[in-house]
């Protein structure tokens, strides 16, 4: 008899908020992602954006397909933070 169970994969570990900002080659995050940057609630950003338009003054969701983005360079620059430097 042969084992027919899939593969053990490692899984990609999740980065955390502030590694996400300080990614130099990622452009854009998931509204949910944002929500944990910022440290608000997924139902609170949510809220915000489909009201709005935006996550807070300055970031613009966008629409990707079905996929609604943050762009980390409108959320760098309302957050005051430096764009990240490639090494």
């Amino acid at each position: 008899m042969t084992d027919h169970a899939k593969p053990e994969h490692p899984s990609k570990p999740q980065k955390q908020p502030a590694d996400l900002l300080k990614d130099p080659e990622l452009v854009t995050v998931s509204v949910s992602q944002a929500a944990q940057i910022l440290g608000v609630a997924r139902s609170t950003a949510h809220k915000q954006y489909s009201t709005t338009g935006l996550l807070m003054p300055g970031v613009p969701v966008l629409k990707v397909g079905k996929r609604c983005v943050v762009s980390l360079a409108h959320l760098r620059a309302a957050l005051g933070l430096p764009e990240p430097t490639a090494t």
